[in-house]
């Protein structure tokens, strides 16, 4: 008997995950509106004020890199220092000014994200306390990363974690026009 409901269980997971596909490439997230950071620092490294929202065309950006998370999220967590690292590659050099790079963290709110902020994250996160970013951008696992054009055309996106941040780098630099 026990089988027999691990079995339906299992069955049900499927069907109600079937045609669940976030966004990948070629796929636009131009129409989506994000929540703007709350913490104005992050609102300023964005180039905007606190509480407006914001879509990936008004960044002024070539290049986009956009990191889905969740606050509690264990393998977010492990990416958290490769991606600071990066964040900071990306803000000098020829990709300075070229790339924005900020998360969206899933189910978060202001309060988890200003935690996560202090505590994980040295790059730009906004909350999505309702999940409409994130079930705009295809419902992902996190961690889930995109790098998009500035018409918010995906031209890159990677389940799960990043191991090689360098090649993660050159990839971006390669996308840059």
């Amino acid at each position: 008997m026990k089988r027999m409901f691990v079995a339906i269980g299992l069955v049900l997971i499927g069907v109600l995950s079937a045609g669940a596909e976030p966004l990948g490439p070629g796929a636009s997230i131009a129409q989506i509106r994000f929540a703007a950071p709350h913490l104005a620092e992050d609102a300023a490294a964005l180039g905007m004020q606190p509480g407006a929202s914001f879509a990936v065309q008004d960044l002024g950006a070539d290049l986009v890199l956009l990191e889905v998370i969740g606050v509690y999220c264990p393998q977010c967590h492990k990416q958290a220092p490769g991606f600071n690292s990066l964040y900071g590659r990306l803000n000098k050099g020829k990709t300075k000014g070229r790339v924005a790079m900020f998360a969206v963290a899933a189910g978060g709110t202001d309060l988890e994200v200003a935690q996560a902020r202090e505590s994980m994250y040295r790059f730009p996160v906004v909350s999505d306390p309702n999940y409409v970013a994130h079930k705009a951008l295809g419902e992902p696992l996190t961690p889930y990363t995109i790098v998009c054009r500035a018409d918010g055309t995906i031209v890159w996106a990677h389940l799960g974690v990043v191991e090689d941040v360098s090649e993660l780098y050159a990839r971006i630099r390669d996308l840059l026009p």
